[in-house]
C-alpha cells in the first residue's frame, strides 16, 4: 500500500497537498493519529479490493490524542515498508501573510498569535521533520507547482528539488536563492526595438541570444556545475537548491537562462520547478 504521510508547518500548504493526493487517487484523510493509521492498514489488507493509495494528514493536533507521535510513526513506517512522510515547511513572513489574508488566529500561539504559534510548533515537530523523506519549502509555489513536485515525487524521482527562478534587480534581489547568477554581463534585448517587448521564453528572443557564444558558454557551465554539486548537496542532507538569474528588469536575458536550464534538466532525475518572479511586471 502506498502510504503519504503530510506533515508540517500550520499555513504550509498541508490541505492542498491532501487535496492534490485525492486527485491523484489516493484516499484522503485529514488529522488522523498515527497509532489509529496503523490499525486502518491492517483493516484494510483483510479487505475484498484493499485501498492500494493513502494519503493523511499527521501533524501537532494529533498529539492531542497521540503522545508518541514520533515512535508511531517509525512503526508505522515498518509495518508498511511504502510508507513516505512529506514536511511541508514556509518561511516565516510567507505564512503570517497567509494568516494575514484568512484573518485567523494560529492555534498554538498565545491569544492567537502567529509568530509565537510558530515557534512553538516548529519546536513540536522538529523530530518529525528529522525523519521526513523530503521537505518542501512552499513559499514561492502555488497550487500548480506544487501539484509538480508531489507528481514527481509519487513516481520515485530522486527526492532532490531544484527550484529554478528568474528575477530583476530592479525590483529587487530575491532573498530565496541558495545561488545567483548575474546575467547583466548579456547583450541586453531591451534595448532593440524589435525584440524589447518580448520575454524570455519568446522563441524570437531565444534565438538573438542564442547567436552570442557567451550565452551557450555559460549555459553549458551552469547545466554542467549543477549536475556535479548536487550529489553533494544530498550527501549534506539538503532536500532542495534554489537557483536564481537576475538581470536589469527580470524580462529578458534572466528568463531566457532559466527556460534554458529548466529544458536541460526537466528530463534528469530531479524534481524541477521554474518560476518567473517577475512576470505580472513584464512590458508587453
Amino acid at each position: 500500500m502506498k502510504v503519504k504521510i503530510i506533515t508540517g508547518l500550520s499555513g504550509s500548504g498541508k490541505t492542498t497537498a491532501l487535496r492534490i493526493f485525492e486527485d491523484l487517487d489516493y484516499y484522503a484523510m485529514d488529522n488522523v493519529p498515527a497509532r489509529l493509521l496503523e490499525s486502518f492498514i491492517k483493516l484494510n489488507k483483510d479487505q475484498d479490493e484493499p485501498i492500494e493509495k493513502l494519503a493523511c494528514v499527521v501533524d501537532f493536533r494529533s498529539m492531542e490524542v497521540d503522545k508518541n507521535l514520533v515512535e508511531n510513526l517509525e512503526n508505522l513506517k515498518k509495518i508498511n515498508q511504502d510508507t513516505k512522510i512529506i514536511y511541508l515547511t514556509s518561511q516565516d513572513d510567507i505564512i503570517i501573510k497567509r494568516y494575514s489574508e484568512l484573518r485567523r488566529p494560529h492555534p498554538l500561539g498565545s491569544f492567537g498569535d502567529v509568530k509565537d504559534g510558530l515557534f512553538k510548533e516548529k519546536r513540536e515537530l522538529k523530530k518529525i521533520k528529522d525523519m521526513a523523506d523530503v521537505i518542501i519549502d512552499t513559499s514561492s509555489y502555488n497550487n500548480k507547482d506544487l501539484k509538480k513536485v508531489l507528481l514527481n515525487f509519487s513516481e520515485n524521482k530522486e527526492n532532490f528539488i531544484i527550484n529554478l527562478f528568474s528575477f530583476g534587480y530592479k525590483n529587487g534581489i530575491s532573498l530565496n536563492a541558495d545561488v545567483v547568477f548575474d546575467l547583466r554581463f548579456l547583450p541586453n534585448p531591451f534595448y532593440i526595438k524589435e525584440y524589447k517587448h518580448l520575454d524570455g521564453t519568446d522563441p524570437k528572443l531565444q534565438a538573438y541570444l542564442d547567436s552570442f557564444e557567451i550565452a551557450k558558454d555559460f549555459q553549458n557551465l551552469v547545466y554542467d556545475n549543477l549536475l556535479k554539486l548536487i550529489p553533494y548537496f544530498i550527501k549534506e542532507g539538503k532536500n532542495s537548491i534554489s537557483i536564481g538569474f537576475g538581470c536589469t528588469g527580470g524580462q529578458h536575458r534572466s528568463v531566457y537562462m532559466c527556460e534554458k536550464i529548466y529544458e536541460r534538466l526537466k528530463g534528469s532525475d530531479y524534481i524541477v520547478v521554474r518560476k518567473h518572479r517577475d512576470r505580472e511586471k513584464w512590458k508587453k
